[in-house]
C-alpha cells in the first residue's frame, strides 16, 4: 500500500488549496467520489498551515481577538477561503472544458465515472502538482516527475514543427544514455553541435562528469547547412508545487554563453504541472513568469493537443505505470 498525506495546507493561496481539494477527492478518504465544501474546512482545520502563510494566520487572530468576537470572525474567514478555493474550482471547470476530471454541483466536487485520455492525463499533472503528499520512500515521485519531463516533451511538440528533434537532457533520460552521454561534459559537446553554436571546449572540462546544467528539454530544427545557429527551443520541467519559479531561468542561455558562443539567445520555456492560474484566468504572479515562457497545467493539455500527441500519450508506459500506481494510494491521517 503506498500513502497519501495531506501535510502542510495553504489556505490562503487558492490554486493550491483546489489542489488538494481534487486529490482529495481522487484519492477519497470516505469512499463517496465527492467531497462537499464543508469537508474541506475540516480538513483545513485539522491539518498544519504551511510556514509561508503561518504567520499571516496568526496575525489575522490577533486582530480578531483585539477586535472582539473571534470565533465568529475565525469562521468568516474560513468561509472566505473556502469559497476562493470554490471559485478557483468552478473556474477550471470552465476553462479546462473536456481535460477535467471533475464537476462541480452546488457545494460538493464530483469525480467524474470515467476517465477518457485527457482526463487521465489531468489526474498525472494534478499528482506532479503536489509531489509531496505521496509516499516519500516508495520512490514514486522520481518516477513521476520523470513522467512528468517526458510527458512535457510530447508538449513541446506543441510548439515545434513535425520535422523538429526533441529530446529529454535530463541527466537520467534514455536521451542522455544514448544519444547526449551521461558524461556532462561530452553531452555539452553534443549540444552545442546541435544548437550550431562553437562550443568552448576547455570549459566545457571544467564543468565536471554529472548534472543537466539546469536543461530538461531541447527542441530543435537544424538546417543542416553549416552556418552558425540552429532554431531550438529549451526547457526546464519543474514538477513542484511551489519551488519550480526558482527554476525557470535555469535554462536560459545566459548560463550557457561559457560553454559556447551563443550568437543570438534561444527562447526558453519552463513546463510546471500547477494550475497557476487565479479565478479570472491570469497568471497567479507575473514576476513569476518574468524572463521565461511559463506552461502551465493548462497551457501543457492546449499543447498536447496542438501537438495531437494523445495517442502517444496513452500508449506510454510511463502514464501505465503511474496509473498502477496511483491506483493503489491511501489516505493516511
Amino acid at each position: 500500500m503506498m500513502s497519501f498525506e495531506i501535510g502542510d495546507i495553504t489556505p490562503n493561496t487558492p490554486h493550491l488549496f483546489a489542489d488538494l481539494a481534487e486529490l482529495l477527492v481522487l484519492v477519497d478518504p470516505n469512499g463517496r467520489g465527492w467531497i462537499h465544501k464543508n469537508d474541506l474546512l475540516d480538513w483545513r482545520n485539522y491539518a498544519n498551515t504551511s510556514l509561508e502563510e503561518v504567520d499571516d494566520e496568526e496575525e489575522e487572530a490577533k486582530k480578531m481577538d483585539l477586535l472582539g468576537g473571534g470565533a465568529a470572525r475565525r469562521h468568516e474567514r474560513e468561509e472566505s477561503q473556502l469559497e476562493d478555493v470554490w471559485i478557483q474550482l468552478e473556474y477550471r471547470s470552465g476553462a479546462m472544458r473536456k481535460y477535467y476530471p471533475f464537476k462541480v454541483k452546488g457545494d460538493k466536487l464530483h469525480v467524474c465515472e470515467s476517465f477518457h485520455i485527457y482526463q487521465r492525463v489531468y489526474r498525472l499533472l494534478l499528482a506532479c502538482s503536489r509531489l509531496r503528499s505521496f509516499d516519500r520512500k516508495s520512490g514514486i515521485r522520481q518516477r513521476w516527475a520523470k513522467a512528468f519531463a517526458s510527458l512535457s516533451c510530447l508538449a513541446l511538440r506543441g510548439l515545434m514543427p513535425n520535422h523538429a528533434a526533441l529530446r529529454i537532457f535530463d541527466a537520467n533520460s534514455e536521451d542522455r544514455r544514448n544519444y547526449y552521454s551521461t558524461d556532462f561534459r561530452k553531452a555539452l559537446l553534443k549540444l552545442a553541435e546541435d544548437l550550431a553554436f562553437k562550443p568552448n571546449e576547455e570549459e566545457c572540462k571544467k564543468a565536471g562528469p554529472s548534472g543537466d546544467g539546469g536543461i530538461d528539454l531541447v527542441g530543435v530544427v537544424d538546417f543542416g547547412d553549416g552556418a552558425i545557429g540552429s532554431f531550438a527551443i529549451v526547457g526546464q520541467c519543474g514538477a513542484q508545487e511551489k519551488e519550480w519559479p526558482s527554476k525557470k531561468l535555469e535554462a536560459s542561455p545566459v548560463n550557457f554563453r561559457n560553454y559556447m558562443n551563443v550568437l543570438f539567445d534561444w527562447p526558453s520555456i519552463m513546463f510546471t504541472p500547477v494550475c497557476y492560474r487565479s479565478a479570472t484566468g491570469e497568471w497567479v504572479d507575473n514576476q513569476s513568469t518574468t524572463g521565461v515562457l511559463l506552461a502551465d497545467r493548462l497551457r501543457i493539455l492546449l499543447m498536447l493537443d496542438k501537438a495531437e500527441a494523445w495517442n502517444s500519450v496513452a500508449q506510454a508506459e510511463w502514464l501505465s505505470s503511474f496509473e498502477q500506481e496511483f491506483a493503489k494510494m491511501k489516505y493516511e491521517a
